[in-house]
């Protein structure tokens, strides 16, 4: 009977060691394999806008903004200043790239990258006197009240991420406008063109 145990305690002993060596050798699971097998994985992003070739994009997980503007090809009239090259996508993202501001009748007005759409739409200021917050570019942003350069960026930001605020109220989404902010602006901002 001792000896039986002997050789059961030695089975186990050498089952021991075995996987030992296994898990040293053969690193399965481990940090280097699963970042190895992150750069091989890609993420999809959906780029629209002042873009020659709109769509969806297939990047690296790693991916910049720039790297799917490459893809799709600003047009010469994109509102590159207005957007982040450096921004890390992530996946399922939409991206909304801005046309320039152009002049019409002595009034800023700014494309919604929305083609086709009827040039008189995209006036920000023209007819009601408030500030379109889906097509305003920083500068406008940055005249309401309680919104500085910081808050603008992350206006055009939250637009750009999540697409056009369906109403005014949407700006409290953005982090760092809450109800006291939004009650200071709240008569001079608008969604309607």
């Amino acid at each position: 009977m001792e000896r039986k145990l002997r050789y059961i305690w030695w089975a186990v002993l050498v089952i021991l060691i075995i996987g030992a060596i296994w898990k040293l050798f053969l690193p399965y699971g481990s940090k280097a394999y699963i970042e190895k097998s992150d750069l091989n994985r890609e993420i999809v992003v959906y780029l629209t806008g002042a873009v020659a070739k709109p769509g969806l994009i297939k990047l690296a997980v790693a991916s910049r903004l720039d790297d799917a503007l490459k893809q799709a090809q600003p047009l010469p009239e994109a509102d590159l200043a207005g957007i982040n090259p450096a921004e890390k996508l992530k996946d399922g993202q939409k991206i909304v790239v801005p046309f320039k501001e152009q002049s019409q009748a002595g009034t800023a007005t700014q494309n919604t990258g929305e083609a086709g759409a009827d040039q008189a739409n995209r006036s920000t200021t023209a007819s009601t006197g408030k500030i379109n917050i889906n097509t305003a570019g920083a500068a406008e942003l940055d005249k309401l009240p309680g919104i500085g350069p910081a808050l603008a960026e992350r206006i055009i930001q939250y637009r750009t991420e999540y697409g056009p605020f369906s109403q005014p109220e949407d700006l409290q989404n953005v982090s760092g406008i809450g109800p006291k902010t939004y009650e200071k602006m709240s008569t001079q901002v608008t969604v309607q063109p």
